[in-house]
């Protein structure tokens, strides 16, 4: 068992390396790796390229299973997928009860989703489809689809469709 999680660091590590150095070939063979490890993300996530994961994103290691991705969804750096919560230990404490517990829940993204710099996803979060996270934010719950969301804790600030109608109108944006 341990000279198979050594294997996933090294293997981990090197595919870091190539987002530096060939990020075509990270982009691809990233999530193949995530699936490897027990990460449920779609067959077809890089379906039309506009999936990515940063390598700099932590994926809770105390269950990969349980965290989810959809298809065409972004991962931008530094973003935690989180599925225990070792809190109620030391809440047990308090009230007199000496034993290790903690929680642990699933972690989901839907499809087509943004999820921006340095994003906390905690346990039992699922995000639906077409969903913007802003940078920073603290996410959990259930998330319903096609929203904006910002915060500590993340709320909704508002519509993907009027956000996109509003930059449309504007021409703000460039196309690569």
């Amino acid at each position: 068992m341990k000279v198979k999680k050594i294997l996933q660091v090294v293997e981990r590590s090197i595919l870091k390396k190539m987002a530096i150095f060939y990020p075509k070939g990270y982009k691809k063979l990233y999530p193949k790796f995530l699936r490897k490890i027990g990460v449920n993300i779609a067959e077809d996530y890089y379906a039309n390229g506009y999936g990515f994961i940063d390598p700099s994103a932590y994926f809770d290691g105390n269950n990969y299973s349980l965290i989810s991705i959809g298809k065409n969804t972004t991962i931008s750096m530094q973003t935690v997928f989180l599925t225990h919560d070792y809190s109620i230990t030391k809440g047990l404490k308090t009230i007199g009860i000496e034993k290790p517990a903690r929680f642990l829940r699933p972690v989901s993204v839907g499809e087509n989703c943004f999820i921006g710099a340095r994003a906390f996803l905690l346990p039992g979060t699922s995000i639906g489809d077409n969903v913007i996270v802003g940078a920073g934010s603290v996410v959990r719950g259930k998330i319903p689809n096609n929203v904006i969301i910002s915060g500590n804790p993340a709320k909704v600030v508002g519509s993907i469709e009027d956000w996109a109608n509003y930059h449309e109108e504007k021409q703000d944006y460039f196309v690569e």
